[in-house]
């Protein structure tokens, strides 16, 4: 709906389409964009078939009890003891650029310490619930990533991770009103977070308010909500760019992930994760040096072109689902409901990014969740249970209850 349907509509209005009016620039042609909406409809058509052989699959072991692993408190309380000081020391070095320059603050692994205190906080929330010892904490650190100026993920995935915890807690499927009310809100001050956090850098709080007002007030906010990013026009000209390149990665484009853990300052010439769109880009579409998104299915065509398209929600669709229904029934104890949540959390950058977003947005910018994950695998740690099948009407009472 955000995506497309909603840029679409904006389109066929009268919005101009992506480098329309730039010069030396090729704007996203009408007969792209159609396509790019055919064949997001047929990704669509294929992740809701996948999802439903998936949920008849799982239906059909629903009387099966499933053996789980409680979530320890041990392991988190050490996990968070740990890495909770140490993730806040590196945010607020960094946010004070006041840490040594060298061949570790250099690396990506110095950069995503800074992000350790949201990991720990909403593990520790997981496990304990909303008290307030932790929620002054945790509104104070997405406060501080909300008014950064940069990196707004930052800010929209932690946000979702307690979306994600607050539904599978209270047994519901949809948000709430409250809820669906700060999420609007959200949407419309989202694309003006940079120029808010940017103008409070500055000292200039009067510019700030200026744009928190301006994002409910001004007639185009809504439009600006949509249009920001123009994720579709992005997506139907990377399908251009790679038809004219001619050249089928075959999955290649996937396998980046194996070299990420290398530091590139050690590696310099490392394959990077946009490799692909570097290929692709022309003078007329600088993808490279602007930072586009080609979305999921973009990436889907790059590899296998219009199988590609069918194939790849298909079974992304079938893994999730079934990961999904395995996962959240049962008691709210469970590390694997918890790791959901902090991959659910990923599934929009997912979708907007591709299938690499998967890894990058939870394994490697949350490792105190990896962490508690290797740890809740030594044998003894954390001992699996048998929980009731998901058909009982006892499933879903915690361990305390049951």
């Amino acid at each position: 709906g955000y995506t497309v349907t909603w840029r679409a509509w904006q389109l066929v209005a009268g919005s101009p389409a992506m480098y329309a009016g730039q010069a030396d620039r090729d704007p996203i042609a009408p007969d792209e964009l159609s396509r790019a909406v055919l064949f997001a409809d047929f990704a669509l058509v294929a992740f809701v078939l996948g999802a439903w052989w998936a949920y008849k699959n799982a239906e059909q072991r629903a009387f099966e009890p499933i053996m789980r692993r409680p979530i320890s408190r041990s392991v988190v309380n050490l996990v968070s003891l740990v890495c909770l000081p140490v993730g806040f020391y590196v945010y607020f070095t960094i946010r004070g650029g006041s840490f040594v320059d060298n061949a570790f603050t250099q690396t990506n692994y110095f950069q995503v310490m800074a992000m350790w205190p949201m990991g720990c906080l909403a593990m520790l929330i997981f496990t304990y619930g909303f008290r307030l010892i932790l929620l002054v904490p945790t509104g104070v650190y997405l406060a501080m990533v909300a008014t950064q100026g940069y990196h707004r993920h930052m800010l929209l995935l932690p946000l979702l991770f307690f979306t994600a915890y607050v539904l599978q807690r209270n047994r519901i499927r949809w948000p709430s009103w409250p809820l669906l009310l700060a999420g609007f809100c959200l949407l419309l001050i989202f694309p003006r977070l940079k120029m808010i956090g940017q103008a409070l850098r500055y000292g200039d709080q009067q510019e700030a308010l200026r744009q928190v007002a301006e994002a409910f007030v001004t007639r185009d906010a809504y439009a600006e909500a949509a249009t920001n990013e123009q994720f579709l026009d992005q997506y139907a000209g990377a399908l251009s760019l790679v038809d004219d390149t001619g050249k089928v990665y075959r999955g290649s484009t996937y396998l980046a992930i194996l070299t990420l853990p290398l530091p590139r300052v050690f590696w310099s010439s490392k394959p990077g994760l946009a490799d692909h769109q570097h290929e692709v880009s022309t003078p007329e579409r600088p993808y490279n040096i602007e930072g586009r998104i080609i979305t999921y299915i973009g990436e889907a065509y790059f590899n296998f072109r219009h199988a590609g398209v069918v194939l790849i929600p298909l079974f992304l669709a079938y893994f999730l689902t079934l990961w999904a229904m395995r996962s959240t029934t049962g008691p709210m104890a469970r590390f694997d409901r918890y790791l959901y949540c902090v991959f659910f959390m990923a599934f929009l950058q997912l979708y907007r990014d591709g299938l690499l977003s998967l890894v990058v947005f939870t394994v490697c910018h949350n490792l105190p969740m990896v962490f508690a994950w290797i740890l809740h695998a030594i044998p003894g740690v954390a001992p699996k249970v048998l929980d009731r099948p998901p058909a009982d009407p006892l499933a879903l009472e915690d361990a305390a209850e049951a």
